[in-house]
């Protein structure tokens, strides 16, 4: 099967022989919401299927959500497997690369939630002066300029070592939790009165996200059929997550 849609302009990138979308417009990559600085994206495809040839421009934060075992093909190069297993994350800095590829999936489907930061390079503010979280259940996954990412890890049974049932620290910058497994959970957040805190119950499910603001912020876990709960933090260059385009679909909020 190949993705199609009538509405959907194409472009023709120079001297390639084929046609292609950019990734906004492809029909299989869906946008959740998005931000003044980022944008979220939920990429499923069926078993057996083809994307349309679409062009990345920006940097993505890739969250694997069920294992992956797809093709791809860049523009003007031999097809390549790309195989992750579920809970990945991989980053891909699109401002140097303008990926222009093709996925086609195989036996399984694919899933993806992608945190696409939107904000321009020379408006990054540099974070090396902020200090990286280092905690029980916390593990660091991507430090680079434009964002970090983290793994968080909870756990039910604390009698283990290094396990925990709960996550506080303050976000130096707004964030993006994108959640791996289900799981009933307590979130204290900063909010806009900077006297109060928010404090919500969330049931969640695999491939919801959760957007942060920054200052305090505490992860509470209070039901989960797996033994190990995990989530991906990204942390952006902004202060707050101001939404501009949403869609109810699967984002908490």
């Amino acid at each position: 099967m190949i993705a199609m849609n009538a509405q959907v302009p194409t472009q023709n990138p120079g001297k390639s022989d084929v046609d292609y979308v950019l990734v906004d417009f492809e029909p299989l990559h869906k946008q959740r919401w998005r931000s003044e600085t980022v944008r979220l994206v939920c990429v499923q495809f069926p078993p057996h299927t083809q994307s349309l040839w679409h062009k990345h421009l920006n940097y993505g934060i890739y969250v694997v959500m069920a294992p992956l075992n797809v093709t791809e093909q860049p523009y003007g190069q031999e097809p390549r497997p790309l195989v992750q297993d579920k809970g990945s994350v991989f980053c891909r800095d699109h401002t140097k690369d303008k990926l222009l590829h093709v996925i086609t999936s195989h036996e399984t489907p694919l899933f993806i939630v992608e945190v696409e930061l939107l904000k321009k390079k020379e408006d990054i503010m540099p974070h090396d002066q902020v200090a990286l979280h280092s905690s029980t259940g916390v593990e660091l996954l991507n430090n680079e300029p434009e964002c970090r990412v983290y793994r968080l890890t909870l756990q039910n049974d604390t009698n283990e070592d290094q396990t925990t049932n709960e996550i506080s620290f303050n976000l130096p910058t707004g964030a993006v939790l994108v959640v791996l497994d289900d799981c009933e959970v307590e979130v204290t957040n900063a909010s806009e009165d900077p006297n109060v805190d928010t404090e919500r119950t969330l049931l969640l499910k695999v491939a919801d996200d959760v957007q942060l603001a920054a200052g305090k912020f505490n992860l509470k876990l209070l039901s989960s059929k797996t033994d190990k709960t995990q989530f991906i933090l990204a942390e952006i260059q902004e202060n707050e997550l101001a939404i501009t385009d949403s869609s109810p679909k699967q984002s908490i909020s």
